[in-house]
């Protein structure tokens, strides 16, 4: 009996030490973001500021109600699939409709990062931090590789 209690103990106490890490990493990962938004919004002026952040909270309404609208049809073929006698014709055409709506979605945002892009001249969300770093390591990256390929004696 003590063993049981020890090794129910024991995996308590792994579980709670795995999610208070999940939690630590999570927590870093919105503070880089926040610094990261903060930093961009220090390159901007006060107009360009109130005008992204106004775009941003569009697009998160925009989303929010695409997300509700992929979430109906999704119950919609929850129900379907719920069926005694199950109508395949149909199942096929709400997953279709599933499958457009969610690539329109990604779609526009990736048209709205563009238009971020053009619009201010900084990169938002899919490239983040990595990516500017990426463009500047790839621009000198160029002169770099062309440095060690005239390096190589063979």
């Amino acid at each position: 009996m003590k063993k049981k209690i020890i090794v129910g103990l024991l995996v308590i106490s792994a579980l709670s030490f795995s999610a208070m890490k999940s939690n630590q990493t999570n927590m870093n990962n919105n503070c880089q973001k926040v610094t990261h938004y903060s930093q961009v919004m220090a390159g901007l002026s006060e107009t360009q500021q109130n005008e992204l952040t106004e775009m941003i909270k569009n697009r998160r309404k925009t989303n929010y109600i695409n997300s509700l609208n992929i979430r109906t049809e999704e119950l919609k073929l929850e129900k379907l699939l719920s069926n005694d006698k199950i109508n395949w014709q149909n199942v096929k055409k709400v997953n279709d409709q599933i499958s457009g709506m969610k690539s329109e979605q990604r779609l526009d945002n990736m048209k709205f990062r563009k238009n971020i892009e053009d619009k201010f001249g900084i990169t938002m969300g899919y490239k983040g931090m990595i990516g500017h770093m990426n463009n500047k390591m790839m621009n000198e990256g160029d002169n770099h590789n062309k440095m060690m390929d005239d390096s190589k004696d063979y």
